[in-house]
């Protein structure tokens, strides 16, 4: 059946791409919008979205749904990609970290969002009930906003429904490049309240939170891995040819801490994102106005670098370095045989 695919009155017929805006709110100046791209396969198959910029100075997670946007065959895909490169139109245009300059919400705190509220509530309604409701499949792409170095990885928030979960783990799996977080409720690794993904998986749609960027920047590796992790996706469910292709076994997130400072002054790092950090070893020094050293912070485990702040000067308090501690994901059928590690 020759169906459009119809979000508002942006339509995508079979076999075409199609794009425009819609309109959440209003400014004094104007109107505020979200663009939105539908491509509309030439087969049937299930439909995926893929949203970026709800933290919209975290560039290369945009700048990843847009080429691959830009680089979809409808004629080539089964099933309908609805994509929102840039969900929070209003701190993109003001560039600013992870609040809206407009009403100071953090819009992945704001989920379901009301349809009467301030304007990142009224965003968080519309994209929730009006775009990721339609899909089966959901992948929020983020990464390190303007303060953080992050090192990539991929989460999905279990439910406890088995069919949407093995697909939401299945999704976290293919997409990252080595680190799955599987947030549980009443763990210590709980999933993130009011965010999209947590949200949407509630309502039965598959949703992963995809990590890739650094402070404000647009590294070409970061937007390769959310555009790797992206196909890797299309092809786990057949929207496009081809296997998914994962490089290194998985290792699964199993809790997480932060290191911070307990003295003021110059902060002297002795680690990099992504180090290995063992229990007791020096992560950095803090240093007063003379340059006497008042404090040396050494870790309390063993972890993987994840975030590191960008600040070089620190307060009793400040967070220097969260960390994850990992150990090896246990086998998952649905995604295993499409591991291919170096010999």
């Amino acid at each position: 059946m020759n169906t459009a695919f119809r979000i508002r009155d942006i339509a995508a017929e079979r076999g075409t791409k199609q794009r425009g805006y819609v309109t959440v709110g209003e400014t004094p100046l104007g109107p505020i919008q979200i663009p939105l791209a539908i491509i509309h396969g030439a087969n049937a198959g299930p439909t995926l979205c893929i949203t970026a910029g709800v933290h919209a100075a975290e560039y290369p997670a945009i700048d990843a749904v847009l080429r691959t946007v830009a680089g979809l065959d409808p004629a080539a895909l089964c099933g309908t990609l609805v994509a929102v490169p840039v969900v929070n139109s209003p701190m993109f245009r003001a560039r600013s970290a992870f609040v809206s300059p407009i009403d100071g919400l953090n819009l992945n705190r704001t989920f379901p969002g009301k349809a009467n509220g301030t304007i990142s509530e009224v965003i968080a309604h519309v994209l929730l009930n009006e775009v990721v409701a339609r899909a089966d499949f959901h992948i929020d792409c983020h990464g390190g906003d303007v303060p953080e170095i992050l090192w990539p990885y991929s989460g999905y928030a279990i439910q406890g429904n088995p069919a949407v979960d093995e697909r939401g783990e299945a999704m976290a799996r293919v997409y990252s490049p080595r680190i799955v977080a599987l947030y549980r409720d009443g763990t210590s690794l709980a999933a993130t309240k009011g965010s999209l993904t947590s949200e949407a998986a509630r309502r039965g749609v598959a949703s992963i939170l995809a990590e890739s960027g650094s402070a404000g920047g647009l590294d070409p590796s970061d937007v390769q891995n959310h555009m790797h992790g992206i196909s890797n996706v299309l092809r786990f469910f057949k929207m496009v040819p081809g296997d998914p292709v994962i490089r290194e076994k998985r290792m699964l997130a199993v809790d997480q801490f932060v290191v911070d400072a307990r003295r003021g002054g110059l902060l002297r790092l002795a680690i990099r994102i992504g180090d290995e950090i063992r229990k007791g070893q020096e992560i950095a020094e803090v240093c007063d106005v003379f340059g006497d050293v008042v404090e040396k912070v050494v870790s309390p485990a063993d972890g993987i670098a994840r975030i590191i702040w960008t600040h070089k000067v620190v307060n009793t308090g400040d967070p220097i370095v969260k960390c994850w501690i990992v150990e090896p994901a246990p086998p998952f059928a649905a995604t295993d045989a499409f591991i291919r590690t170096a010999a």
